[in-house]
Parts: structure tokens; sequence; C-alpha cells
């Protein structure tokens, strides 16, 4: 699986995989809203003044080109298809890469709970019949109804 730089990517999708820059780095793009585990589409690549990019289809931001080369990414063609909260099973950990398409409102509602991307919780418990789902985010356990949980994409651990 090939690693790159954020800034050798002419075009495409990638996932954030790493960061190689300092802690204040990995905190200003965090507050855009690029962690990691995030999608990121290349839409233009302007060289040394770096990229404008789609950060999980919600928001475009520019990346300046030192930035850019502190950026690990992995192409999004060679990551396997994201699953869901709901398919994991008790056990198992993950971490979210990204809220799926739904109401504005409801997805600020699931990351002012603490559900943004970047975030690793466990699978605690799952009724019998799906729904709904509890998980250990953060160090508190919080329940999701199975619709809730089929909108959170992750990554498994």
């Amino acid at each position: 699986m090939s690693h790159l730089k954020l800034s050798e990517v002419e075009s495409g999708t990638v996932r954030v995989i790493a960061w190689e820059g300092d802690a204040s780095d990995e905190k200003r793009l965090a507050d855009l809203g690029l962690h990691l585990g995030s999608r990121v589409e290349i839409v233009q690549h302007s060289g040394e003044n770096g990229l404008l990019v789609a950060i999980n289809d919600d928001c475009r931001v520019v990346v300046d080109a030192r930035t850019a080369t502190r950026v690990v990414v992995r192409p999004l063609e060679q990551t396997l298809p994201a699953l869901t909260i709901s398919a994991l099973v008790p056990g198992d950990r993950a971490r979210i890469v990204g809220l799926g398409k739904s109401r504005l409102e409801y997805r600020q509602k699931l990351m002012s709970m603490g559900l943004t991307p970047g975030v690793e919780f466990e699978i605690t418990r799952v009724a019998p019949l799906g729904d709904p789902v509890e998980i250990k985010v953060r160090g508190f356990a919080m329940s999701l109804r199975k619709a809730e949980a089929e909108t959170i994409a992750v990554e498994k651990l």
C-alpha cells in the first residue's frame, strides 16, 4: 500500500493516515476539519501555492505547500470500502472516518456528542435485533439507534 505526502497528489481522493508535522500543525488542521481518517479530494493543485481540498464532502480549505508536505495520505482506491458502526460486533475497535449524508443538524448533534472523524471507540453491546448499539467513546458509553449507526463510516482497528 503506497503512502504519499498530500503535496505529491495531483488529483483524486485520498485518506489522511498520519502527520509528520508538529502539534501546532495538527491542531490547526483539525480546527479546519482535517483529521486522521478524513477523506480528502484534491480540487486544485497550485504547486508552490498549495492545494484546494474538499474534506469529507463538507467543506473546502486551502492547505499551504509546507503543511501539505507534512500530511501523509494513501489513495482512496487502495482502501477497503467504508464500514459502518452497525456492521461491527461487541469487542471490535474502530476509528470514525466520516459522517454520512444526513441532515446538517443531525450531523452536528453527533459531533457535539464526541463522534468526530479520527476518534477511536469500542463496541460494547448490541441489542438482539441490532438496535440499539452501545459504544464506548471518549471514556463514556453511548447508545446509537441502528439508523444513526449506519450513517457513521468507520475503519476497523
